[in-house]
């Protein structure tokens, strides 16, 4: 009778437990994460932007002035990109004329440069380079193939673009140094850097057809202003 019970007992208890294990009960919420990539491109110039050349000595006529690391320039980016360089015009902008012998038209073409990076691109700033001014660069609608590249060129293939990444994190590749050199020489025509540009040093003729009576560069305070941009590669 006692075994009876026992074993009675033992089935009820585990009867118990049995219903016990599936009378659990259940809820569950639900929630969405979301994540919102932003592409970042961001340019940054760490030095002064007015880069000045004073020339008042025949040496300095003679031999020009070179401003080395006259810009530095930093890129961070969370894509791909190209970076690109032209003059905002073609020739440079006469604020003050001292005299009128000479020619005030210069083209943007006497200042050249040259850029700590070496790109790949057909028109680029390895080595002392003339700069383009608009017309010849082709950089007023977005960059052509006639545009300086200081990263990367025109087209998305292999090799065609600057890799992600950060200034601070990747100095070799994402931190340009921009030296710059103006040679007037005597007279002032600039031609050193005017025949490796193929540009005409007279500049466009102001009397109708024929050369210009002026081949030299009016005495005066000159700006050209010079476009760095950052895009995703084109």
């Amino acid at each position: 009778m006692r075994k009876f019970l026992f074993v009675f007992v033992a089935m009820i208890a585990m009867s118990l437990f049995t219903v016990k294990s599936y009378a659990q009960l259940d809820d569950q919420q639900y929630n969405y994460v979301t994540m919102d990539l932003r592409g970042i491109l961001t340019l940054t110039m760490t030095t002064n932007p007015q880069v000045d050349f004073v020339f008042s000595t025949i040496q300095e006529y003679q031999n020009g002035i070179t401003r080395f690391n006259a810009v530095q320039l930093e890129v961070d980016a969370t894509m791909a990109w190209d970076l690109y360089v032209y003059a905002n015009s073609d020739a440079w902008i006469q604020v003050d004329q001292y005299s009128t012998n000479g020619n005030p038209w210069l083209p943007a073409e006497i200042l050249q440069m040259n850029s700590s990076i070496t790109s790949a691109a057909p028109q680029n700033m390895n080595g002392f380079t003339s700069l383009r001014g608009l017309g010849n660069s082709e950089a007023g609608g977005g960059p052509t193939v006639e545009t300086q590249f200081l990263a990367g060129e025109v087209g998305t293939a292999l090799g065609e673009s600057f890799a992600p990444g950060t200034a601070a994190a990747n100095p070799d590749s994402h931190r340009f140094r921009l030296d710059m050199r103006l040679t007037p020489e005597i007279p002032a025509t600039f031609n050193t850097a005017l025949v490796a540009a193929g540009v005409d040093p007279i500049g466009p003729d102001v009397h109708g057809a024929g050369p210009d009576d002026v081949e030299f560069a009016a005495a005066g305070y000159y700006y050209l202003e010079v476009v760095y941009t950052l895009v995703e590669d084109l």
